[in-house]
């Protein structure tokens, strides 16, 4: 198959200056993807190849990739996405689209069906689906974290960087086990050099802050219950969609289940081209 060429998009929502990369034209299914935490676009590299009857647009959400980050006064609660990708979905003049989310990506894809079913048309999520919950009775500690964290941002420290591209894909590799081929599209659009020659990433430090406010159970199943179009859930076996079995969530009558041996990016792997197969015939029901 040939390549598809990605075209460079930029939209501004809220004040936030958001890119995006978009295979395809205006015949093909409007497809948003939305990539899991600290990766971006890039993500969707393979997978947007493999799927010749999609117009994908994947966004690098706030805070990533080539992306503004939040002001001073923000923070990055995934509810705080849906506008962003609401506001660009607009701008692109899709009053209906389909979702296909990763890992971060596919929680906040599964908190949008929910509430703007309408607007979905498909939902498609790989190895994620919803945010771990949390307790009601531990809003007040979660709260406490959030307040402690955003007051104290400076002792994170600054970015050191890496020498060379390679050790920053090596490290990549080291937070979240994947091929160094894979890393290295996620690395290429996450990094800058300087004029030290060292290479420093792009992503927002606050990314790995507390959320002022985690959701419970009930608010997650309210949510998936509230989806009215077709789902897909791809589960890899050696990622982490393998706790989702230990909540008591309810998502067999939603979701249509798929598992597939594979790391936690396993669609930018091996695995693509089987989960591009699911996905294509998935996107072509109507």
């Amino acid at each position: 198959m040939s390549r598809r060429a990605a075209t460079e998009k930029t939209f501004v929502v809220d004040d936030l200056r958001l890119a995006a990369k978009l295979w395809g034209d205006d015949s093909g299914l409007p497809v948003i993807a939305l990539h899991g935490w600290l990766d971006n676009a890039a993500s969707f590299d393979r997978i947007a190849e493999l799927l010749p009857n999609a117009q994908i647009l994947a966004i690098d959400l706030p805070g990533h990739g080539l992306s503004d980050h939040k002001p001073a006064s923000g923070n990055y609660a995934i509810w705080d996405d849906l506008r962003s990708i609401v506001g660009v979905a607009d701008q692109m003049g899709w009053q209906k689209f389909a979702l296909l989310g990763h890992s971060r990506g596919a929680n906040i894809a599964t908190l949008l069906s929910g509430a703007l079913p309408q607007r979905v048309s498909h939902l498609v999520c790989l190895d994620g689906l919803i945010p771990q919950p949390e307790i009601s009775e531990n809003f007040p500690v979660q709260m406490g974290k959030y307040l402690k964290d955003f007051t104290n941002t400076p002792v994170i420290g600054g970015d050191k960087g890496h020498a060379t591209f390679d050790t920053a894909v090596a490290a990549r590799c080291k937070a979240t086990p994947m091929l160094a081929d894979a890393a290295a599209l996620i690395v290429a659009r996450g990094i800058t050099q300087a004029e030290d020659g060292r290479f420093y990433w792009r992503s927002d430090k606050r990314l790995k802050l507390a959320s002022p406010v985690k959701l419970s159970l009930q608010q997650l199943q309210a949510s998936i219950d509230a989806i009215i179009a077709p789902a897909m859930f791809v589960s890899a076996k050696q990622g982490l969609g393998q706790w989702l079995p230990t909540l008591d969530i309810k998502i067999d009558n939603r979701f249509e289940i798929r598992e597939i041996d594979g790391q936690h990016h396993c669609h930018m792997e091996a695995q693509a081209t089987q989960i591009a197969e699911w996905v294509r015939e998935f996107l072509s029901r109507a």
